[in-house]
């Protein structure tokens, strides 16, 4: 697959001798010989901060690993948010904008590409990209079960799946069926070679229709109050789209249910997946991510979904874990960010991608980023405006822009600190005393039109 040509020396988080190889187009591809750890990523889809009634996720990642407090999906949309995992890189750069353009993806700037030409075997189990012909198999994974459904049909029984080529209707519950993928992945490739492995594990949960395994269908939650941001009264700082909403408790409290009795299928399949690591005597060798794409609205500020620039539906749960390399039960305050996986997954194979990347290796305690880009393209079907935002610790400034052409049209600044649940837009509500001024509002809008072209290390 590669061919070695010269020896350098990587530098990066393992410090180890790598060879320049090129691959079958003539691209370099830099890989570390030996010693390298196997990389499994868990996405979920549609899981908002938080790990309630996950206690197999708990043990493994948020007591045995580092989880990422401030960590954020930079497009909160499914395929968008999954190119951006794949990657390393900003929707801007990576041409996937909306669910419906999955094929603009350039197959050779993912992690699967990169690690494949480098020594590593690659398989993917669960969803892939929403419209995706289920007959054309994902490129550049070995072994695949993958289900690329156009809509909701499908997500939890009965979907058709491409499986290692061969296109079929699954009939049992998906997430189980993924579950049975990935242990029978993982005894197939320890028993025949010691090469390293990358594992895409993607349950559909707890995306709608939130059909719960049979199990766990009526299994308690613990009560839930809301929180400020769905009793919100008030919404008249906000923009015309938020305004037309009118969820609240009862809704978010439903949803809630729901999404944390399919998680529980999840659970079980880290819990499985990480015992069959163990029996395997690789659990000290592999790097392991759980993310979201996308969080999910409750009823805050009266809405529902993603698709949203506010807090539950860009802020995820992020948690990474490597035995005797990371230590267990640590809280990350960093800005995080699902464009820093592939950097990290890549960093720690000692591999080297010839395209920039936008995000950066967890692995690194350099200087923490100051802000993040989040952006969002007005998505087919969806009455949501395209918009692009700046997210910091202490701070969030949002535009929002006309279907065509970049003039904005609303702008929304938050100070987080005093604000976490974004009550009080400061250049929307009666107060002018709170408003940041015309240089300082130019300041903002000038920052985030650099940062929505930005590219590599230029990128927040």
């Amino acid at each position: 697959m590669v061919s070695p040509k010269t020896c350098v020396l990587v530098a990066g988080v393992l410090l180890v001798s790598a060879c320049v190889s090129t691959s079958n187009d003539g691209r370099p591809v830099r890989r570390a010989p030996g010693g390298r750890p196997n990389i499994l990523i868990i996405i979920t889809d549609d899981q908002r901060a938080g790990i309630e009634r996950m206690p197999s996720t708990t043990r493994l990642f948020a007591r045995g690993g580092t989880s990422f407090e401030n960590a954020f999906v930079t497009t909160p949309l499914c395929c968008p948010s999954r190119a951006s995992i794949f990657t390393g890189r900003y929707a801007h750069n990576h041409g996937v904008h909306n669910n419906y353009q999955s094929e603009r993806l350039d197959q050779q700037t993912t992690l699967q590409w990169l690690l494949r030409e480098s020594g590593y075997r690659t398989a993917i189990f669960g969803k892939y990209f929403n419209h995706w012909d289920v007959a054309r198999p994902p490129p550049h994974f070995d072994s695949w079960a993958t289900y690329p459904p156009p809509d909701d049909s499908g997500y939890y029984y009965n979907g058709r799946w491409n499986v290692n080529g061969v296109v079929t209707t699954v009939r049992p519950y998906a997430t189980k069926f993924i579950t049975e993928q990935a242990t029978s992945f993982l005894r197939r490739s320890e028993s025949e070679d010691g090469q390293p492995w990358l594992l895409y594990l993607t349950p559909t949960a707890p995306h709608s229709p939130y059909t719960p395994e049979p199990k766990y269908q009526h299994i308690a939650v613990p009560e839930w109050k809301g929180n400020p941001a769905v009793l919100e009264r008030n919404r008249t700082d906000k923009p015309p789209y938020v305004l037309t909403q009118e969820l609240g408790l009862e809704y978010g409290d439903e949803l809630r249910r729901k999404q944390l009795r399919a998680l529980a299928s999840v659970d079980d399949l880290v819990g499985r997946t990480f015992d069959t690591l163990a029996e395997l005597e690789e659990r000290y060798n592999t790097l392991a991510f759980f993310v979201s794409d996308n969080g999910s609205m409750w009823g805050e500020h009266g809405l529902s979904n993603k698709r949203a620039p506010y807090t539950e539906s860009i802020r995820v749960p992020l948690m990474m874990r490597w035995p005797r390399r990371l230590s267990p039960g640590v809280t990350d305050h960093r800005l995080a960010a699902t464009i820093d996986i592939a950097p990290t997954a890549l960093a720690a194979s000692g591999t080297q991608s010839a395209d920039p990347l936008d995000g950066a290796s967890l692995l690194r305690r350099r200087a923490a980023r100051s802000r993040l880009l989040l952006e969002y393209w007005r998505d087919q079907g969806s009455g949501h405006p395209g918009w692009a935002s700046i997210r910091s610790r202490g701070y969030q400034y949002v535009e929002y822009y006309a279907r065509s052409g970049g003039r904005v049209t609303f702008r929304e600044l938050y100070r987080l600190h005093d604000d976490p649940w974004q009550l009080r837009n400061l250049l929307g509500d009666d107060s002018r005393a709170n408003d940041p001024g015309t240089k300082a509002l130019a300041a903002f809008h000038k920052r985030l039109a650099r940062d929505r072209a930005c590219s590599g290390d230029a990128c927040p």
